[in-house]
């Protein structure tokens, strides 16, 4: 469970916030006391995600925009700190899942705007406030697609695994100056990117679930979170294989595909 005594009165900002992860993160921190705002491109999404909200008793604000406009996330922040309070929690959870083979350059280039690109613009509008105050958290969603590369999946694995790089490097250089970085990285979660087929065979862990371990990693100050833990660890043990064997045992397994 995580403690609303942790949670109470921060001030948290979560992209990708009108549906799946995102949405979920929003809801679990506004019912623990946290000041939520969700950011995200679908202003009826949201705007049905914030009602929800404040009618369980939280408080929610919302600002449309793409994560990919970075003087959009400026103003969105600028916005949403004028109606919560300067950011206490900033989560990149704004992403986007693409098939990209054949390759193409135009669904590759999508993919990582929306994960890298999405998850820098968000963390270069919090952090000078941040930096001012000498506290804060970033938290940013990569994947175990970062660990291993996955079939017909090079984009997104690449993003996922720049976003992890991302997270490794700020963290090194926020620890010094008060502000902590948390690494996610979730598997297969019951959200709108997984297709009916794999709903229906049961890959994927509850959406309210892997908000929670995101939250509660958060509230620890953990560098990372993995779940689910034994494809986690799968994931980890795959890339400690040679090259040859790795790849022969990720080709037997079925891509990811969009839903």
């Amino acid at each position: 469970m995580i403690s609303k005594t942790f949670w109470h009165g921060k001030s948290v900002l979560v992209t990708g916030g009108s549906s799946g992860i995102g949405r979920e993160l929003g809801r679990a921190a506004a019912a623990a006391g946290a000041r939520v705002g969700l950011l995200a491109r679908r202003a009826d999404a949201l705007a049905a995600v914030v009602a929800e909200v404040r009618h369980a008793g939280g408080h929610a604000e919302t600002a449309v925009c793409d994560v990919t406009d970075p003087a959009a996330i400026v103003e969105a922040v600028r916005h949403l700190e004028t109606h919560l309070g300067p950011t206490d929690v900033a989560i990149a959870c704004a992403g986007l899942h693409r098939v990209t083979w054949p390759l193409d350059a135009t669904r590759s280039r999508a993919v990582i705007d929306a994960n890298v690109n999405g998850t820098t613009n968000l963390f270069a509008a919090v952090l000078p406030g941040m930096l001012d105050r000498g506290r804060g958290h970033l938290c940013g969603v990569a994947s175990l697609a970062a660990v291993v590369g996955l079939r017909k999946n090079a984009a997104y694995s690449a993003s996922k695994a720049a976003v992890q790089m991302l997270l490794e490097s700020l963290r090194i250089d926020c620890r010094p100056v008060g502000i902590t970085v948390t690494s996610a990285f979730p598997g297969y979660v019951d959200t709108p990117m997984i297709t009916a087929r794999e709903r229906a065979a049961g890959i994927g862990i509850p959406v309210h679930e892997a908000a929670e371990r995101i939250l509660l990693a958060i509230e620890r100050g953990r560098a990372e979170v993995w779940f689910p833990r034994w494809t986690a660890f799968q994931a980890r043990l795959l890339r400690l294989l040679p090259p040859a064997m790795r790849d022969a045992i990720v080709c037997r397994l079925p891509p990811m595909e969009e839903a």
